[in-house]
């Protein structure tokens, strides 16, 4: 086999053979229309959450790239310094994953995190999010590279 170096033009063509060959569905889980890509969306949703006798917020949690094929997104959250290690982060984990559940068609919510975020890491499985897998040496902090989780919980595994 030999790499040769061709023409945009040429490559194109290539390119556009192949796709038309069967469907691009079988080719990507992201959404498709009238056979073509769909962009990602850049909504973001944001919880943000208070606790009554706190006058400030406690943390937020958002949900991101939206998937509507696969019913799925992405979320993410932050916890206020301040009010780390006193169960908020899993108060407002387990009322985001119920306010979502309940009220979209997604099946699956997934997130990522660093290895070296223990705290993180505890939190997501505490509520009963299942490590997917493992992005190896994905996270770069101070010159070192780390390894990052992806977790997932399906509507199937939610408990209310």
């Amino acid at each position: 086999m030999k790499l040769i170096s061709s023409n945009p033009e040429k490559l194109y063509t290539f390119l556009k053979e192949w796709s038309e060959a069967d469907r691009l569905e079988l080719h990507t889980c992201r959404p498709v229309i009238n056979g073509r890509r769909i962009p990602r969306s850049n909504e973001v949703f944001h919880f943000l959450y208070f606790e009554e006798s706190i006058f400030e917020p406690v943390g937020n949690i958002f949900y991101f790239d939206i998937n509507e094929r696969n019913l799925s997104c992405e979320f993410g959250y932050k916890i206020n310094p301040k009010y780390r290690n006193q169960g908020f982060g899993k108060t407002m984990l387990a009322e985001s994953i119920y306010h979502i559940f309940t009220n979209t068609n997604f099946n699956k919510l997934y997130c990522q995190t660093a290895s070296f975020n223990l705290p993180s890491v505890k939190l997501l499985e505490s509520i009963g999010f299942k490590r997917d897998g493992i992005l190896r040496e994905h996270h770069e902090l101070e010159g070192i590279l780390y390894d990052d989780y992806i977790y997932s919980m399906l509507r199937s595994d939610w408990r209310l």
